[in-house]
């Protein structure tokens, strides 16, 4: 395995390291583009690599088991995940026959198919919407969907708070914003995985982690209740380690099962 591990002049104290550094292990000038969030210049270059149908990783926060300072400071010595994703932000994908042994603390509650009290809208960020094309994503999603029907509408927005990102920061905890939801419309946000473990359906862009198990905007009011979450749970759960996972080859090893000659 040979990745070309990207330093944008991270600081000390960036959380990018927790995968940045252990992937050091494999940098190699001419190897495989890696780079930690779309910021510092990697915004243009993901786009760039996108374009030209080149092979390149992304890392950042998982789709659970979060680090936050609050959980470090209780607990300095517990593991937290880091997403790694191959070609994309998220992987959209689900691969067949993975192990689910890394899912089996998830309970994934019955589809919820009664009418619930209200759309939850969740915007991904300006960056992650003018990445895949839709800067204005949310005005014009939800102009779109006042046309197609009456229910009320709910926007949660990614919390943010002193330059902090993320559910640590949340005013409102996301659980309070599904439990009465009929069901979550987004573009990219990870809170869709949340929505589809609660059992809540999800109408998402194509390039959203959920797309497999869920269905695409433009048709609204025609929910997905897809009977392949496990697989898909499993997908995401070998697309995220843990630090010492990846200094020790899980993540090498997993993803060159995954993907073949790309990483040999």
């Amino acid at each position: 395995m040979k990745l070309n591990v990207i330093n944008n002049h991270h600081g000390q104290d960036s959380k990018a390291w927790y995968t940045l550094k252990p992937l050091q292990q494999y940098h190699d000038a001419q190897g495989i583009p890696t780079m930690w969030g779309l910021a510092v210049g990697n915004y243009q270059r993901a786009v760039d690599l996108d374009n030209n149908k080149k092979p390149w990783l992304f890392c950042d926060m998982p789709y659970w088991g979060r680090w936050n300072p609050l959980k470090q400071a209780v607990n300095p010595e517990g593991e937290y995940f880091w997403r790694i994703c191959f070609g994309d932000i998220h992987v959209t994908e689900i691969k067949k026959d993975l192990p689910h042994d890394r899912i089996k603390h998830i309970e994934l509650k019955p589809w919820r198919k009664s009418q619930g009290d209200y759309i939850l809208v969740a915007p991904s960020s300006v960056t992650v919407n003018s990445y895949i094309g839709q800067r204005d994503w949310e005005q014009k999603t939800i102009s779109w969907l006042q046309k197609q029907t009456d229910m009320p509408i709910k926007v949660r927005h990614k919390p943010r708070k002193n330059g902090k990102s993320g559910p640590a920061y949340a005013d409102v905890p996301l659980a309070e914003d599904l439990k009465n939801a009929h069901c979550v419309v987004t573009s990219c946000s990870m809170v869709s995985v949340d929505a589809i473990i609660e059992g809540i359906p999800v109408y998402c862009h194509p390039r959203c982690p959920s797309r497999p198990v869920s269905q695409t905007i433009d048709n609204f009011g025609q929910p997905c209740y897809s009977d392949q979450r496990e697989e898909w749970l499993s997908t995401l759960s070998w697309h995220q380690y843990t630090q010492q996972e990846i200094e020790k080859g899980l993540f090498k090893t997993m993803f060159e099962e995954m993907y073949g000659d790309v990483f040999a």
